[in-house]
């Protein structure tokens, strides 16, 4: 059962369910070693809990679209962080993200930098159906 919706401005969150979920950073960590064939080992209850989760495989699958066809690059520790753009103000992109939104289509109407200093971008679409939403990069895809 999902706990109830949380609205901030214009963008709406839904919270996972209350079930114990594998942490974002292990699931994360196995989408990037499967992408470069590399074998990432689960506890036994990860590996459990991910057969019978929709939820997290939900977001291994989103984690692998990411690093699917992409050469994998690790930064240098000895220089700063950079974020880079994926998306310009009229791509036509679709939601790759789990949730209500899923495969919804829109157009990028706004281009957000990052000044928190979390070097993410964040992108406003407006749905071809009507309304709106703020997405980061990973949770869509330009609109083949």
């Amino acid at each position: 059962m999902r706990a109830g919706k949380l609205k901030i401005g214009r963008v709406v969150l839904i919270p996972m369910t209350d079930a114990d979920h594998i942490k974002a950073f292990r699931l994360f960590e196995l989408s990037r070693a499967e992408s470069v064939g590399r074998d990432f080992q689960l506890e036994a209850w990860e590996k459990e809990h991910l057969q019978e989760c929709a939820e997290c495989r939900g977001v291994v699958e989103v984690f692998a679209r990411q690093f699917k066809g992409r050469l994998l690059v690790v930064p240098d520790r000895d220089s700063p962080p950079t974020a880079s753009q994926r998306f310009n103000v009229g791509d036509q992109v679709k939601v790759i993200s789990p949730g209500d939104q899923n495969g919804k289509r829109g157009v990028v109407t706004k281009v957000v930098e990052p000044k928190t200093g979390d070097f993410v971008y964040r992108y406003g679409v407006h749905f071809l159906d009507g309304g709106s939403a703020s997405f980061f990069g990973f949770e869509i895809d330009l609109n083949p």
